[in-house]
Parts: structure tokens; sequence; C-alpha cells
């Protein structure tokens, strides 16, 4: 029985005056409500503590910054001309998944059938990385359309001989470096994808292909630029100071650490496809230009992640989007390709896990209107919920700017950890000024917010979720606890902010 055809479709032309098929009608439907969706949870919920983070990267510009690339922040400045409001700050991401969406239906349609693009899309429509990044300020949302217009461009070389198309993709590779340095994979993953096959080989003769390096660099110049003048400290970071464990966790910990990860963001039952998928495509490689892309696009990408993921203590289970994405993309043609028993199990397969996804997203808004599923739940950690960092806002700016007015005009405000000090300053819109002196370097550090003025007066915040010690933060100050907001919901405490009072070393008391 034959699973998929061998032959490969001629492209599709998407070109004017050609109309669209009802699957390419029915991907826009998908990808338009998907962005209604999203708006409607951008306009009604606060931002994320991370969220607030980068988002305050926008109020100093610059040529990068020190945690990603500068591209979150340079369209973050953006949209804030319009608005402040979480959904402004929202708005490139969601305008990126959107792009997304209609790359990764071009693709699989270019490469298999209209009927299969949309099978792609609605896959990581159910997946909840890319539901949640397809909202939330993060740099891995303006990646993902780069990622997928690097791989159409990276097609292109197969079948095209203009000399200007290396060109376009070390442009693309570029911009995507500025989005997050995860793009520069796409270097490794174009060398060998062109070196892979007779058909892409005659590129490794022609000088285009090599100044399509130099085009990226050039692209990249000011992360690179910003990091030589501040001595590399992103090269430090991501290279040296994260990578470790935290302490006591052995390898079959961080193993069972980013696998729960993985299972519990990409979907408990899709995930395990994508991964029989990926042997799928890699044995489908040698004689198929479709999976040598797709296999090429998503096994070195995934290891590599995978790898820097287990040694990482503050990885995040999302950086292995990108490697997904190409997966969708070879799920959507065999589901597309398959006959007999195979399509049934498979159409099965893509019913069940769209109803699971349906189903949590439901109970989700359920949690986020009503108390009701967090009451019913005994194990319920207010600490991993993402809804617990967007309430009590409104208080914590009320009792800050109470406790300023009372230690004077001069009077800063200043946290510990990073990304509560960006929440603050997001509260705050950084009136009175925000400082972080945090045990850990951070943005902070390279725009003159780290340590207070000496002679000011200090409003210290921490939290249950960001302790800190106020005498290892603020040695040349004096702090008295003035406050404690306790956030509540459904007669249960989700946390604690504190609010203390600090005066400098030497001055007269509060």
């Amino acid at each position: 029985m034959n699973i998929v055809s061998k032959h490969t479709p001629a492209r599709l032309s998407f070109g004017p005056g050609v109309l669209p098929s009802a699957w390419a009608d029915r991907a826009a439907l998908l990808i338009g409500v998907a962005t209604l969706g999203r708006l409607l949870v951008a306009s009604t919920t606060g931002l994320s503590d991370t969220e607030a983070y980068y988002a305050q990267w926008s109020r100093f510009p610059a040529l990068s910054y020190y945690d990603h690339p500068p591209l979150v922040a340079w369209t973050t400045w953006l949209v804030r001309r319009i608005s402040s409001d979480p959904w402004a700050v929202r708005l490139t991401p969601i305008l990126c998944a959107a792009a997304f969406g209609a790359l990764l239906y071009r693709l699989g349609a270019r490469l298999f059938s209209p009927r299969a693009g949309f099978l792609a899309v609605a896959i990581v429509t159910a997946i909840p990385a890319f539901a949640f990044v397809g909202f939330l300020l993060n740099p891995e949302g303006l990646l993902a359309p780069l990622w997928l217009l690097f791989l159409l461009l990276l097609d292109d070389l197969r079948e095209n001989d203009e000399p200007w198309r290396p060109v376009a993709l070390g442009a693309v590779v570029g911009v995507a470096f500025l989005a997050k340095y995860t793009a520069i994979l796409a270097v490794p993953v174009a060398v060998l994808y062109v070196a892979g096959s007779p058909a892409t080989r005659r590129w490794l003769r022609r000088p285009s292909f090599y100044a399509a390096g130099g085009i990226a660099l050039a692209v990249a110049t000011p992360v690179i630029a910003w990091n030589y003048a501040h001595h590399w400290p992103s090269l430090q970071l991501h290279l040296a100071e994260r990578m470790v464990r935290p302490p006591g966790e052995g390898v079959a910990r961080a193993l069972l650490r980013v696998g729960s990860g993985q299972l519990a963001l990409f979907h408990p039952l899709i995930l395990p496809g994508f991964l029989g998928l990926l042997a799928y495509a890699i044995h489908r490689a040698r004689r198929d230009e479709r999976y040598r892309l797709l296999s090429t696009a998503s096994l070195p990408a995934l290891a590599f992640l995978l790898f820097v993921m287990v040694r990482a203590s503050d990885s995040e289970p999302h950086w292995t989007m990108v490697a997904y994405a190409p997966l969708a993309i070879v799920a959507g043609g065999v589901l597309d390709e398959s006959t007999g028993r195979l399509r049934r199990l498979a159409g099965s397969w893509l019913r069940a896990s769209l109803l699971f996804s349906a189903v949590l997203a439901a109970l989700y808004v359920v949690h986020l209107r009503s108390p009701v599923l967090m009451n019913a739940v005994s194990s319920y950690d207010p600490d991993a919920d993402p809804f617990t960092e967007t309430i009590g806002w409104d208080r914590v700016r009320e009792a800050v700017t109470s406790h300023a007015a009372k230690l004077g005009p001069a009077a800063v405000v200043a946290g510990a950890h990073n990304v509560l000090c960006g929440h603050v300053q997001e509260a705050l819109d950084d009136s009175p000024a925000v400082y972080c002196p945090s045990p850990r370097r951070t943005e902070y550090d390279f725009v003159g917010r780290r340590s207070p003025p000496a002679d000011a007066p200090v409003v210290f915040v921490d939290s249950d979720r960001y302790p800190a010690d106020t005498a290892m933060a603020l040695p040349r100050h004096r702090c008295v606890r003035a406050e404690d907001i306790e956030l509540g919901r459904g007669g249960r405490l989700l946390g604690r902010f504190r609010i203390h009072e600090c005066q400098p070393l030497g001055a007269a008391g509060p």
C-alpha cells in the first residue's frame, strides 16, 4: 500500500488573477478567527511578568539588549506610539502569528497540497505553545514567521537560478537574528540543505551564495556592535552564565524537566506524533526533496535546542517552536496523502488532538472568569499559573505611589528581580523611576538603572514569587517594611507583595 505519493507536486501559483482554493479560504478563515481570539485575550488580560520586562526595553532605545536582540524592543516602541495598553504591546506578536500561519499554509501547499497546508495550520493552532506565543510579547513570536520565510526562500534554491535569491535568503536570516539568537541555526540548516543534493549543490559554486552570509552579517550589525561595545555580555549570558543546572539536578532529572515541559506545551497527543513523523521524514529524505527540506530544517535545530535546554536551568519549553513547525507540514502532508486504514487513524488522531485542545481552552477560559476550577484542584500552584502574574498591579501601583509621595519628591522605586522590576515599571509608567539591583546582571545594568542614587529614598518592592533581602539589595539604605498587599481569589491566597520604605544611611527616618 502506498502511504505517500512518490511524485513531488508542481508548485502552486499564488500570482494575481489566480482564484484561491477552498482550502486556502478555510486556512484564511482559521487564521482570521485565531487572530480575533488572540486580540480578545490580549485586550482583556494584563501583561505577564516577562512581557512587562520586554516591554520596558522600548523605553531605552538601543542597538541591542542584554537578554535578546533588539527586534522585540524596536517593534514594541513602534506600537506604543499608538497606545501603551496590553493589546497594543501584544499587537506585534499577534500580527506575526497571523503571518506565521499564512507562510505555514503556503509552504505546506507548495510542498504537498492546499489541503496539507490547511491541516498544518490547524495542527499548530491546536498546540499550546503556538497558541500562547501567538499573543504574548516574546522574541519567539517574532522569529516564527521569519523562520518560515527562510524555509520558503531556501526551497526556492532547488528550482530557481536567479543570483538574487541567496541574497534575499541572507537578508531574512539577518532580520531573524535581530529577533532571536536561535536564528543562527539557519546557517547550518542552509548549508546542510544546499550541500545535501545535486539539485541544490550547484549553489556551492556561485558567489551569490557566499554573499548571503555577508548580507546576513551586515543586517545583524547592530547586535554585534552593541555586544562589542559592552564586552560581549549576551555571549557570556547564553554560552556560560546560564549553562548550569539547578543545584542537585542530575542529567536524568534535567531530561525529565525538559521532556515534561515539551509534552505539556506541545500537546501530549501531537508531540509523540511529531517525533514519529520526524523519523519518517528522515527516512523519506533520500528520495524526496520535500522531506529532505523539512527534516533538515527540524532535526539539527531540535537536537541543538534540546541539548541547550537540558544544560540551562532557566530554559523555557517554547524555545523549540521553530524546530516543530516543519513537522506540522510533514503531518499535513501525511494526513493529506495517506490512504486506507492509515488515513482513518490519522484523521482520528487529528480530531482527538483538536478536541483535547478545545476542551483545555474552554477550561482555561472558565478559569480566567471564575475561581471554581482553581478551588476544585487541591494541588493548584499559583506560581505555576500565568494568570496570577497579571492581577493585582493596580493595587501595587496605588501603594507604591502613596509611599513614594510620603518619602518625598526625590524618591525612586526598586526591586531585585528583573521581571518584577519590569512589571513595577510598567505599572508605574516609570514614574517614579524604577531601578533593579538584582544579584544577577540584567538589562537594567546597561541602561543606568541598576543601583538607585545613594542619597535618594527608595520604595522597595518584593513578593512571594520574587523574594529579596533589602539589606543585600540596598546596602546603603535602612529599610522598614511598610505594607503587605495580599492577592486573593475565591478565598485562596495567591501571593503577596511587600512594600518597604528605605532611607539613605544617615538620613532622618520616615
